[in-house]
């Protein structure tokens, strides 16, 4: 009888019955490069989106939003695009504003991030009066292109530029504010990017604790200082870390971890750079610092100490510490290591953490000392790791690429 009634409803108005079917506004992925929220096909086209697939099991779209320059959003997945073929505009800003009062963190992936780099310097191992550079204070500069992030009665990050590609920020949102993306853009360049854009609801833990600029899960993977040149394989002389740089890291505390473990992708010696140098030294040759010697830039890591292997009373144990162990807190020089030996400063090794939540901070001052800096040396001496950071390798302005690793409880 219900058949027949409706079927003689369909004859009567001569239109087809329309069927609503409810279906949240959630994030959808349908296995390409993009994903986006699901939406009717006609809400998607009245917010400018359009479809990348179907979501709710065929009743909807999943709409993707691309941002350009001079746009403003507030939806929960956007992605600004630059490409390479074309040139962007200066300013170009985009502003993201919370999708609801309930946002608390909008966070940024850099899937590809390449504009124009900072002054960069090169690295000797012998420099000589004649050779070395007094252009301290530019060094690590942006002095062409930018990017910035506002976050209104927020922290704001730290201005960066150049190559940060799989790199990513996050900040903290406050309700009916919105946060600008904006590239400053100076003379000529192949510039491009693509950015993600993603909000957390407060309380999400996907997007990290309130304050930390990155976030990391999972047991294993990779932490970098922007702009450093994470494809790389070898380093060249002139990587150079950014100035005035803030950058504070957050791990997720993983099931069964009790401890965490940072060492560089590329360990190098007193040949070959490695993938971590930060300010001189102590002496005259290149070796590992800490504490109240690290003052313009280093790495701060809560009670860090490191795995001395061949000293038995050094050795790394989650749940307790050796007799012969001091705890660090700053890092730099030219090697990783907060070892307590000086000896085994002249080589990166690991550097642990039982302190939680795992965290680890990066900061920067606004100069990079070279000789210009220092009263004039005597003849023969401008190749002083403590005296320049030119001198010596690894370089004193590399920055940092680190590998890093959560420790099963004991």
């Amino acid at each position: 009888m219900a058949m027949h009634l409706q079927i003689s409803l369909v004859l009567e108005q001569h239109k087809p019955l329309l069927l609503l079917v409810p279906f949240q506004n959630d994030p959808c992925d349908v296995g390409g490069t993009r994903n986006g929220t699901c939406y009717t096909g006609a809400e998607c086209d009245s917010r400018g989106g359009r479809s990348i697939g179907s979501c709710a099991n065929g009743f909807g779209v999943c709409c993707a939003f691309t941002l350009q320059c001079g746009q403003t959003t507030s939806e929960n997945c956007t992605y600004l695009v630059q490409s390479s073929s074309s040139a962007p505009m200066s300013p170009c800003k985009y502003t993201v504003c919370p999708a609801s009062d309930e946002i608390c963190r909008i966070r940024f992936d850099f899937t590809t991030f390449n504009i124009n780099g900072p002054v960069t310097g090169f690295v000797e191992t012998v420099l000589t009066m004649e050779g070395s550079t007094t252009v301290g204070g530019a060094l690590g500069d942006c002095t062409t292109d930018t990017f910035t992030i506002t976050a209104p009665e927020n922290f704001a990050p730290p201005l960066i530029c150049g190559f940060n590609s799989g790199q990513h920020m996050i900040v903290d949102a406050s309700p009916g504010r919105c946060s600008d993306a904006v590239f400053g853009l100076r003379g000529s360049g192949t510039r491009e990017w693509d950015i993600k854009v993603t909000q957390y609801n407060c309380g999400d833990e996907q997007g990290g604790p309130d304050g930390c600029l990155q976030y990391f899960t999972g047991t294993t993977g990779t932490v970098a200082s922007f702009n450093f040149p994470t494809s790389a394989s070898v380093l060249d002389s002139s990587a150079t870390h950014l100035s005035s740089q803030t950058q504070t890291m957050c791990w997720r505390q993983e099931t069964n971890t009790c401890a965490i473990c940072w060492i560089p992708e590329i360990l190098g010696n007193l040949i070959t750079p490695g993938s971590f140098g930060l300010s001189t030294t102590s002496g005259r040759v290149a070796s590992g610092v800490t504490e109240g010697k690290c003052r313009g830039d280093y790495l701060m890591i809560p009670s860090a100490e490191s795995n001395v292997e061949t000293d038995a009373a050094n050795t790394f144990i989650i749940g307790s510490i050796g007799p012969d162990i001091q705890l660090s807190n700053r890092l730099c020089g030219r090697f990783f290591s907060s070892a307590n030996d000086q000896d085994d400063r002249l080589a990166s090794i690991s550097v642990c953490s039982q302190q939680r939540p795992f965290r680890m901070t990066f900061k920067t001052d606004a100069d990079e000392i070279t000789l210009s800096k220092l009263p004039p040396p005597a003849s023969g001496n401008a190749n002083f790791a403590n005296l320049n950071e030119l001198s010596r390798v690894p370089g004193g302005i590399v920055g940092f690429n680190l590998r890093w690793t959560l420790q099963s409880c004991a």
